[in-house]
């Protein structure tokens, strides 16, 4: 009995062992496996998060772009427009449905679709360019000035897939520009007239007074009556030109002003004027005038005449005047009395040669004339047209 015990006990023990060691393996398998799992699962956790990320930053820049003012457009490297936000609806008035698909060229007049292409044509040369300004039109066919921004999209081999392009409304910015350059130009204005009007009261008015008193000082050892007539009519229009240089100070100190009407500014030259003369200009209109011309050629007319209603005061010894202005084609101003006539050494007068450069600066004609029923008239006149002046000469 005991041989036979014997062997098999040590079959059992055998056996346990393998068992024991498949179980120690299975448990090695198991953790193995366990650990690959929970390793599985901490990157699927992992990537669920970048996921998650990555959408709420699609998410956000989708805000971004739908809540934009500006005008945000990505265009294929055919250049034609794949999306569409509300800023640029609002900004060119096109709908997503209407323009996706289509070339961008819709948004741009003939010259500012060159220039976007030019642009194009760096990036893929050079992969940037620099943001510049332009003007794109809206649906109904007006134009808007923006800034516009065009940037590469790439995907993840690098390959070029596309143009972001952003556009923003300058309008407001350009109209300040333009409002804080005028107010310097105003001010640089202001500053030479107080810079002439100082040297009118300081040179000009001091030599024509001092150049009055030394006739009142001689006009007493005059005997001939007709001599000394004449040097006290000289004497008054001397004090009539300081009246006028002392004016023409008071003007340049004053600020400047929008121009009222030149209807307006005509009749107020000629009711100024009414006291040299000695009566009422009648006076007539024709035409647009209030419409026809820019302030810089209005201020020349103005000028001319004023000249002309002087003339008449010092020289015509006339009882009655007629001032027309008549805008069409041209501008034609007429001033006629019915004094003694022109004097010949008057058309030689510096005045009437200021009325000739200022029309002749106009690409004008001036001319005096002797009326036949007796009087003198003046006409002074530039074109209008647009194959004309240049308006802001």
């Amino acid at each position: 009995m005991g041989d036979v015990r014997t062997p098999r006990t040590a079959d059992s023990t055998g056996d346990m062992a393998e068992r024991l060691a498949e179980l120690e393996r299975r448990a090695r398998l198991a953790d193995e496996l366990s650990q690959e799992l929970e390793d599985t699962n901490r990157g699927l956790i992992a990537l669920h998060t970048e996921l998650e990320a990555l959408r709420a930053a699609e998410s956000r820049l989708a805000a971004i772009v739908a809540s934009s003012d500006d005008a945000m457009i990505a265009v294929s490297p055919a250049l034609l427009v794949q999306t569409w936000n509300p800023g640029a609806q609002r900004l060119f008035g096109h709908t997503e449905q209407h323009i996706l698909g289509q070339p961008v060229d819709t948004l741009m007049p003939e010259a500012a679709s060159g220039v976007f292409r030019a642009v194009v044509e760096q990036i893929r040369s050079h992969g940037h360019a620099d943001s510049y300004q332009s003007r794109w039109l809206r649906t109904d066919g007006t134009e808007v000035d923006v800034a516009v921004t065009v940037s590469p999209m790439r995907d993840a081999d690098g390959d070029l897939i596309g143009f972001s392009t952003a556009a923003r409304d300058i309008t407001h910015q350009l109209a300040a520009q333009a409002e804080l350059a005028a107010a310097r130009a105003d001010r640089e204005v202001m500053a030479e007239r107080d810079r002439i009007a100082r040297d009118l009261h300081d040179m000009v008015i001091q030599r024509v007074f001092g150049a009055g008193l030394a006739l009142q000082s001689i006009t007493a050892r005059i005997t001939q009556p007709d001599t000394a007539s004449r040097v006290h009519k000289v004497i008054g229009e001397l004090d009539a030109t300081i009246r006028e240089l002392r004016g023409t100070i008071t003007n340049l100190n004053q600020p400047a002003q929008k121009a009222a009407s030149l209807r307006a500014q005509v009749l107020d030259e000629t009711s100024a004027a009414q006291d040299r003369l000695g009566f009422a200009p009648t006076v007539e209109f024709d035409g647009t005038v209030d419409a026809a011309l820019p302030d810089a050629m209005a201020a020349h007319l103005l000028a001319a005449l004023r000249e002309a209603l002087s003339n008449i005061a010092r020289h015509a010894h006339a009882s009655a005047a007629r001032v027309a202005v008549h805008a069409g084609d041209e501008l034609l101003l007429e001033v006629s009395d019915n004094g003694r006539g022109i004097d010949p050494s008057v058309t030689r007068s510096s005045g009437l040669t200021n009325l000739r450069r200022r029309a002749e600066k106009l690409d004008g004609t001036f001319e005096v004339t002797r009326r036949p029923e007796g009087g003198t008239r003046l006409r002074w006149r530039i074109p209008l047209t647009t194959g004309g002046p240049a308006h802001t000469r």
